[in-house]
């Protein structure tokens, strides 16, 4: 058994990039965001990741939007930046810059699109790795096209600089396969919440959270309840969980205008999805306030907070 590469755990927030009404990157909605999850007591942030709708940033704007997160985070958090792009190129790019503006690490999914093999996959991780910044591996086969089996994932668990591994398949055979076989060198974090106890059990480190943008507390206490054994918070904390997932297909949404529309909701900073994506109007936001209300009701909890400061304006 080889020792585990760093000790990263808890929830870490896929947090939302904040779009002002023209497209526009919300700087200061940044720094409000930021500030609220800490206020909630996430453990670390994913910066530009799927969530953070990295397919519509350019290079210049995730550069501007990591500067931000490391500025207004004066170190109270773990910070893992994403830096997948479609050519190698760029994700070495932004990889040596994430590096040199101080992230604690990068989250890199495997090659899109062009449907790698598991040589070229390695491959692949092994020219990232030599930038010397610690990675998240993150298998998305949904968005991608392509995962991540077991016996390729025990192979790039060979490389000294993928540290941590992010989940977001819903195979859980292969899931707890991958674990068993990469656990002795990597921190596991379920990337789907509604798989968090299943990932946990099996010696999961964290949750790495898109609906932590909406109920981070909740998400949160999840966490921690698990960890103490506290079964009764456990599933108080999951069913909201769940039954906010549940509202997606039925709101007309994609996932993540979902979250900001949620996040609007409640008055949390959120701003604009950028096309491809199509934000909620205000009739949409006044329902998912509605059924946020009742979700919480029915768990006797109170709404989450609105921003520590000025709502990003939709």
């Amino acid at each position: 058994m080889t020792a585990k590469r760093v000790g990263w755990s808890g929830v870490f927030t896929a947090m939302v990039t904040p779009f002002r009404s023209d497209g526009s990157l919300n700087l200061s909605g940044v720094d409000s965001h930021v500030e609220t999850l800490v206020k909630d007591g996430v453990a670390g942030l994913v910066v530009a990741g799927s969530t953070g709708e990295f397919y519509s940033l350019t290079n210049e704007e995730r550069l501007q939007l990591f500067q931000q997160v490391k500025r207004v985070s004066a170190g109270r958090l773990t910070l893992v930046y994403g830096t997948s792009a479609l050519t190698l190129q760029d994700t070495i790019a932004l990889t040596k810059s994430a590096k040199q503006i101080g992230a604690d690490g990068c989250m890199v999914l495997p090659p899109m699109y062009c449907l790698p093999t598991g040589k070229e996959t390695v491959a692949y991780f092994s020219k990232v790795a030599e930038i010397g910044l610690p990675i998240m591996l993150y298998n998305n086969p949904a968005r991608t096209g392509f995962n991540v089996p077991p016996a390729l994932a025990a192979e790039l668990a060979n490389i000294e600089q993928i540290v941590a591994y992010k989940e977001s398949a819903r195979d859980l055979y292969a899931v707890a396969e991958t674990y068993y076989l990469t656990r002795d060198r990597w921190q596991h974090f379920a990337g789907l919440e509604p798989y968090g106890s299943a990932l946990m059990s099996r010696g999961a480190s964290g949750l790495v959270s898109t609906i932590s943008n909406v109920c981070t507390r909740e998400v949160v206490e999840y966490h921690r309840a698990y960890q103490a054994g506290d079964s009764t918070t456990v599933s108080r904390m999951e069913t909201v969980i769940d039954k906010i997932y549940h509202l997606v297909p039925s709101s007309g949404l994609s996932t993540f205008a979902f979250v900001k529309a949620a996040m609007l909701a409640l008055g949390r900073p959120a701003g604009v999805p950028r096309l491809p994506h199509l934000p909620a109007d205000a009739g949409k936001v006044a329902s998912i306030r509605s059924a946020l209300e009742k979700i919480y009701a029915e768990a006797n909890l109170p709404l989450p907070s609105a921003a520590s400061k000025e709502v990003v304006p939709a």
